[in-house]
Parts: structure tokens; sequence; C-alpha cells
């Protein structure tokens, strides 16, 4: 396992996941349809119906749909609970989930998934229930709502990666909160077909846990740099618990952003993570671990 480096996330991987919020601009340096491209949900015919049957597994889906095309958390004061909840939800679904970045100077794909401000529509009754990883079949069991959203999105990340990754060398794939749980769903399917040909480096931010230790050892031997970032004070990285024989892939990098008596604070990049990650580097000097993905 390359070590992780804390440069590379805050000042490289950061911006990506932020910007992944955002509809109409994406990590600065990048312009859409030039070198960054929309992730866009497509909703099956049969989702309503599918929606209706299980609710609770449909609930981390409805929440991305409702989150706003541009991100309404845009300073700490926003960043609390009743805030959340007093935000009005958007008339129509909003389909962007996230950017695809042509990094041509690193011969990089970065697949950047974004997550919801509504997070707590799924965490108040949240649902356990396993299904198989259904992208690859007999290759592990992962939770049912997680898999719905990225059903959504798989074949448009499919067609963008295959389409935008020929030439290139490695593909960082990233996401926070339910983007993070996208990015451990997508990675060895994207891995197994149009990105095989990449280099994978997988760094997450407040990820959920996405799947029973079959998926996990799966996941575990198609990527071998996988960082999931966790605010020790954040509960979402905690879910599904343990003993719902749930596990986390990869390795696990604890930030403390200072503890808030807020879920909402502890959890959104602005408050939770970014201070986090800016401490984490400010006590482990750059010269002390090398470069993650380095193009040399």
């Amino acid at each position: 396992m390359i070590p992780f480096d804390g440069e590379f996330a805050e000042n490289y991987v950061y911006p990506f996941a932020h910007g992944a919020y955002d509809a109409v601009q994406p990590a600065p340096g990048y312009t859409p349809g030039t070198n960054a491209f929309e992730i866009l949900a497509e909703l099956p015919e049969e989702f309503q119906f599918r929606a209706a049957a299980t609710p609770k597994h449909h609930k981390p889906l409805q929440s991305m749909l409702d989150h706003a095309r541009r991100p309404r958390i845009t300073d700490p004061s926003k960043a609390t609970s009743s805030a959340v909840k007093q935000m009005p939800r958007p008339a129509e679904p909003n389909l962007h989930f996230g950017w695809v970045c042509v990094d041509a100077t690193h011969s990089r794909l970065v697949v950047a998934f974004r997550g919801t401000e509504y997070f707590q529509d799924w965490l108040d009754d949240f649902d356990f229930a396993p299904a198989p990883y259904s992208s690859i079949p007999g290759r592990g069991t992962v939770h049912q709502g997680f898999q719905l959203v990225y059903q959504a999105v798989r074949a448009n990340v499919g067609k963008l990666v295959q389409a935008k990754g020929a030439g290139l060398k490695e593909i960082l794939i990233t996401g926070h909160s339910l983007g993070g749980a996208l990015a451990a769903l997508s990675a060895p399917d994207l891995l197994s077909d149009v990105a095989s040909q990449l280099s994978p480096i997988v760094y997450t931010w407040a990820e959920p846990r996405v799947g029973h230790p079959d998926y996990v050892r799966f996941f575990d031997s198609r990527v071998n740099i996988c960082y999931r970032i966790v605010n020790i004070w954040d509960v979402v990285p905690h879910l599904p618990p343990v003993l719902a024989l749930y596990e986390h892939e990869g390795s696990s990098l604890h930030i403390d952003s200072g503890l808030h008596f807020d879920i909402v604070e502890n959890h959104v990049l602005i408050t939770g993570y970014a201070p986090g990650i800016a401490g984490w580097n400010k006590h482990h000097p750059a010269h002390l671990a090398p470069l993650v993905g380095k193009t040399v």
C-alpha cells in the first residue's frame, strides 16, 4: 500500500470532491464540456414502482435527487441541522451526480461523485438490507440503498470513463458521503471493464460502509490504493453498523475537525473535513510521505 498523502488529499482531491456538488462549475481549473463532463443519473422506468415497493431502500436516492444543482451550505453558519431542514427542495429532480474530469498534465482521469446535504433523510430511518453486487455477479453483497443510487449513474459513468480515459494512465475516484459510497461501488466495476487499463487511486471523504466481507475482499483485491478520510466526530462512516456485518474497504485515515454538537457540522466538507485535513497536514509534513499517484 502506498502511504497516505495528505497534501495530495487536501490540495488535489478535496477540490474535486467539493466541486462535485456544483452542477455549474466543477473543480477550479476545469471547464464543462472541455475537460469536465457531468455525471448524470438515468432513472429507469420501473423506478417509481421499485421506490414504492421499498421506500427505505429508496431514501438515499431520493435525498440525492432532492439536492439543489448548486450547494447551499456555502459557509459554516449554514452547516447546521436546523439550516438544512429549512432549505426548500427543488421542484425538479437534480440528475447531476458529479463530474468526470481529464487531467492531461498528470495523464489522470478523475471521477468525482457528490453526496447530499439532506443526508439526515436516510440517517433518520436507515435500512441495513443487503443485496448481491449487481454490477459483477458473484462478487459479494452490498447495501441495497447505496446500490440503487449507483445503478442510476452506472451506465453514464461507464460511457464517460470509456470515452475520456483513452490514452491516460491513472484513474482517481473520489466522493463525499453518499458520493464516497458511489466511489466504493464504482471502482471495481470500472476497473473490471472500461478502466481496466488505468491504475486506480481511491480517496473518499465521510464514506459509509458499503459492503459485507465478501465484497470488501473483492474490492481490496482490485484496488491497492484506497484511503477513506474520516472525521473522528462524524457518525456517517460508522453506518451501517458492524453488527449488520458491514465492513469498510481499503484503509482509514482519521482526522480531527474539532468537536461540534451538530451532526451536519461534523459531516459536511467545509466544516467537518477541510479543517481536519489541514490540521493533519500541519502535523505530518509533506516531506515525510511520498506523493500518492504522482506521475513520474
